[in-house]
């Protein structure tokens, strides 16, 4: 069995570090890290102390189902590289 780690798709990333809505239609808040439990979901590192980023609701299936939970989400409010997928 193998766990694969995927970034959140760069489009829809760059929408919320734009102001886009997030999944329940309200625009991202906006904070500043204190260096301690804020991973990005899009280059997938720990937001430094000191950066700001984005706290929003996201759902990762476009189609509602039983497996498509919205929760909170990370993002850095600056541009960050999309990381790349892995499997181990």
């Amino acid at each position: 069995m193998t766990i694969q780690f995927k970034a959140l798709p760069t489009e829809d990333v760059r929408a919320l570090q734009g102001g886009g809505p997030d999944a329940y239609g309200n625009t991202p808040e906006r904070q500043v890290s204190d260096g301690d439990g804020m991973p990005c979901r899009h280059c997938l590192k720990n937001i430094a102390a000191g950066d700001d980023y984005l706290v929003l609701a996201y759902r990762p299936f476009p189609q509602l189902q039983p497996y498509a939970e919205t929760g909170p989400i990370f993002l850095h409010a600056q541009e960050c590289e999309r990381a790349v997928e892995a499997e181990i």
